[in-house]
């Protein structure tokens, strides 16, 4: 049962670090864009990685900001006014300690929950800012949606809690592209993916390919090409092949080949699932017939294979 939600990506182009009353125009500037994002009735808009203050101040302190900031307070308002989710990357500062943060907003406005980038770079650890330790997922109206940042494409745990909180869309903020990396994340772990940038920003779908993608022309005055909006359908599944076809045979046989959009990528070991019976979502018709996740499968294979390892694993037990 295909069930799309509607996504904006603004690859931001900041102000010069020079200019007078720098914050304010940069947040006039992204509320304007939460405005056009629900203009193209996205559900949810994003920005990339610390963009309220990029190319500013070199002083942490100058760029952290409390979480109930002037940042966050703007674009509360504007997500409130324009009814849409806003996910709003910024430098936190929250009793005396520092982070780089990612929020989410939903479509009143209220703080539905905060990311910590689990992995700074050297030059964010050598100005004081704290690691974040978890990668929490939030519920939407339209989805389960996880958020990460920049670095952290890099370190698969950080993935793997994404994964494993059940994530269906990740919206990763970032200062650059990543474009094969968030492709093998999707691949790997069976979520789509947002990846907005300054420079460009793209959605890619569960199976890692590309729905949307935009690279900002630097001398575009009227900003048109910042902004880039796709449509992820939220109920499609990615599974490991293993185990898996026989399962889907079986489903096939009771409702129809016409009632399961299902796509066996062989080169990737990979099952692409979608529920097209009347209302019935994929997840129910993967429970129906006890089809196992790409989560679930590879924590059974972890855990037998340390039970190999221990001498107490039984074969055809699993």
């Amino acid at each position: 049962m295909s069930h799309k939600a509607t996504i904006s990506l603004v690859s931001f182009p900041t102000l010069p670090s020079d200019a007078p009353g720098r914050l304010e125009a940069t947040l006039a500037r992204m509320q304007s864009y939460v405005r056009r994002a629900a203009d193209a009735r996205a559900d949810l808009v994003a920005f990339p990685e610390e963009c309220n203050v990029h190319g500013g101040p070199d002083s942490t302190d100058q760029a952290c900001e409390a979480m109930v900031g002037p940042t966050l307070s703007a674009l509360s308002a504007a997500a409130a006014r324009n009814g849409i989710y806003v996910v709003c990357p910024l430098s936190t500062v929250e009793a005396g300690v520092r982070h780089n943060s990612s929020a989410l907003l939903d479509r009143a406005g209220q703080l539905v929950g905060v990311y910590h980038k689990n992995f700074p770079v050297h030059p964010e650890l050598d100005a004081g800012t704290m690691p974040g330790t978890e990668a929490p997922v939030f519920q939407t109206d339209f989805g389960r949606v996880g958020l990460c940042i920049c670095f952290d494409l890099e370190y698969h745990e950080v993935g793997r809690q994404l994964c494993n909180h059940g994530a269906e869309l990740v919206v990763w903020s970032s200062m650059w592209a990543g474009a094969r990396m968030m492709s093998r994340w999707c691949i790997e772990f069976g979520f789509a993916m947002a990846a907005v940038c300054f420079g460009e920003s793209a959605l890619t779908d569960v199976a890692g390919r590309e729905i949307a993608r935009v690279r900002r022309e630097r001398d575009d005055p009227d900003h048109v090409t910042s902004m880039v909006t796709g449509s992820v359908d939220m109920d499609e599944r990615l599974l490991h092949h293993d185990f898996n076809l026989d399962r889907l045979r079986r489903a096939r046989a009771t409702y129809g080949d016409d009632a399961i959009d299902a796509e066996h990528i062989k080169s990737e070991c990979r099952l692409k699932i979608n529920s097209l019976a009347s209302g019935r979502s994929t997840d129910e018709l993967l429970g129906e017939f006890d089809f196992e996740s790409l989560r679930d499968y590879h924590a059974r294979a972890r855990r037998d294979r340390q039970r190999a390892l221990d001498g107490t694993y039984h074969r055809g037990a699993h």
